[in-house]
């Protein structure tokens, strides 16, 4: 008897999407890099008047007090910018709703071509917002990189039954002695006993909340986020209650070779 796990599908499908989420967290790091290029004073108090800004050109002028003319350029270098590097790994498609997703809607109004001048501290914005959503986005790939762990143990534990349950299958029960019989019995147990152990483990898991200061990523979001589009949305419990199945068939079997040696 086997038993097919899709809990080896959960773990490549939480490596592959922590590796997305790296590339999101270094995409939008070189986002606000590329604001900081553009606008020198971004991220920094600017303590002179806005006569006293040195002027930049056009693809550069993004600072308080620049021109008119260079802020509308600057909206252009900066809707580039986010193009190039937060675009390619957001959930949205378009480069509106990307911008609203993954700066906010306010921002994204504030870079949409209609809006016509840069508003005066808007790169400052910009660069904060990006960094905010880098430290949440790295919250979120090392939650999926735990996620991925957990669902490699259980894969690993397992494979350890199926292996076991087939290996012991190659010996028909006929030519197994009463003792056997009970051994084989008692080890299957434990063997249930691991399946039990690993529920409770995994339900604890899907109740919990992962934290880091003030952020929290709750597990259920979390699941629903790697695995919303699997048949079934507990691919590691799915396969404990699958594997539980099996061992209890074969007990069955081995209860009625026992009772027949009575």
């Amino acid at each position: 008897m086997t038993v097919e796990l899709r809990t080896h599908d959960a773990v490549e499908r939480a490596e592959s999407e922590r590796e997305r989420i790296d590339q999101k967290v270094a995409g939008f790091e070189r986002f606000a890099e590329r604001v900081r290029e553009a606008s020198p004073d971004a991220g920094q108090r600017v303590g002179t008047s806005a006569q006293s800004v040195p002027s930049r050109s056009a693809g550069n002028a993004l600072a308080v007090g620049t021109s008119s003319v260079g802020n509308a350029d600057g909206v252009s270098v900066v809707r580039e910018a986010f193009r190039d590097t937060v675009l390619p790994y957001a959930d949205a498609d378009s480069l509106p709703e990307a911008m609203a997703d993954e700066l906010s809607p306010d921002l994204a109004a504030a870079l949409s071509p209609a809006a016509g001048a840069f508003a005066p501290g808007l790169a400052d914005q910009l660069v904060s917002r990006a960094e905010t959503r880098a430290e949440e986005c790295q919250l979120l790939a090392d939650a999926i990189a735990t996620e991925r762990d957990r669902a490699r143990e259980v894969g690993d534990e397992l494979d350890a039954v199926t292996d076991w349950v087939a290996e012991a299958d190659e010996t028909p029960l006929l030519q197994l002695g009463f003792e056997e019989l009970r051994e084989r019995h008692d080890r299957l147990a434990d063997r249930r006993e691991t399946c039990d152990r690993l529920v409770r483990e995994r339900q604890a898991t899907i109740r919990g909340t992962r934290r880091d200061g003030l952020t929290g990523i709750r597990e259920r979001e979390l699941l629903d986020h790697l695995y919303g589009d699997f048949e079934e949305a507990h691919p590691m419990l799915a396969d404990l209650a699958r594997v539980d199945d099996l061992l209890a068939d074969c007990q069955r079997a081995v209860r009625r070779h026992l009772c027949a040696r009575v």
